[in-house]
């Protein structure tokens, strides 16, 4: 038997996209989602405050030095900057609600804190726990 080398058949070039060169588009994706799920969560929507601008400027520079650079991926600086909207909006709709909410009662709390102060067990405790909640349902 003779020894003979196989023919390969030449292959062909894998058909590359041009990668994205803008960094930013995706920080700014990144950054506003993470804001929106920590505006949407009610507990962390202070840090979706901060989150939310940081985001909302990194995708407007995304955008803006994007098309000085050639970036091909605008669109995750645009969805970067949708999410970050939203967040900012739902954000301070909260901080103001959250806000009045504890002007408003600003009494009931200091009563409470008076109440706790002055309570010598548990039970006391529990009897200010229990007429705070009353009050502030009102």
């Amino acid at each position: 038997m003779g020894t003979t080398e196989p023919a390969y058949s030449p292959q062909p070039l894998p058909n590359t996209q041009p990668r994205s060169r803008n960094g930013l588009g995706v920080a700014a994706l990144v950054i506003g989602v993470a804001s929106l799920v920590a505006a949407v969560s009610f507990v962390l929507f202070p840090l979706a405050l901060v989150a939310g601008l940081v985001g909302l400027i990194i995708a407007i520079v995304a955008l803006a030095g994007g098309r000085n650079r050639g970036s091909t991926n605008s669109g995750q600086a645009v969805a970067g900057l949708v999410c970050s909207v939203l967040a900012l909006i739902i954000a301070i709709t909260l901080s103001v609600r959250v806000g009045t909410w504890a002007a408003r009662n600003t009494d009931v709390f200091a009563r409470f804190d008076k109440c706790v102060a002055q309570a010598a067990d548990r039970a006391a405790v529990s009897r200010c726990i229990s007429h705070f909640a009353d009050q502030v349902r009102r």
